[in-house]
């Protein structure tokens, strides 16, 4: 399965976001399941668009049906950090690993002075830990007890990231963990 990415038009298509992000579960976020008003309330503050600071996209596939979806945020800082939620009923498929590399792209591409793209998962989501190896991203940090559930279990976050300099050249710095001393 081929996947696209394309813009999320707030205008027309706040139904349609409404009806992805409250329709499905999303175990491995904070709020594992959304209500209809909750999206409703995060479209009218601007959480899935604004032109300078975060843009929303729909994960595509070839049969023009929405699969997932890709929020990108914090375009003013060198370092945006992005959302990634694949439909269950794709997930599994490749699809965020498709969908992670032409974010990356886009924001490569597009602004020329993002020096990195930035994303954290919880400890256990491990297939979303394969999508970011496979994307060419370097884990970077271990946050412990830093990801709150809805069951009050706290999980560690994994923080992984990509830098321009590698994305352009396809290749991966390693991380020297042991730089200190003692």
């Amino acid at each position: 399965m081929s996947v696209y990415l394309r813009e999320f038009f707030v205008e027309t298509e706040a139904g349609e976001l409404v009806s992805f992000l409250a329709g499905e579960t999303w175990p491995f976020h904070g709020v594992a399941t959304m209500a209809e008003a909750t999206v409703r309330e995060q479209i009218a503050r601007g959480r899935y668009h604004s032109d300078e600071e975060k843009k929303t996209f729909w994960a595509m596939d070839e049969q023009e049906q929405r699969v997932g979806l890709v929020r990108v945020f914090d375009l003013g800082d060198p370092t945006p950090m992005f959302d990634l939620r694949i439909a269950e009923s794709h997930r599994g498929r490749g699809i965020g690993l498709q969908a992670l590399r032409k974010l990356v792209e886009f924001v490569f591409t597009t602004y020329e002075d993002k020096l990195r793209l930035e994303g954290h998962t919880r400890v256990d989501n491990l297939a979303m830990r394969k999508v970011f190896h496979k994307a060419g991203f370097v884990k970077e940090a271990i946050h412990r007890q830093s990801w709150p559930s809805e069951d009050g279990a706290i999980y560690d976050s994994i923080g992984y990231a990509i830098l321009r300099e590698d994305w352009l050249n396809n290749k991966t710095t390693p991380i020297c963990w042991d730089d200190f001393p003692y």
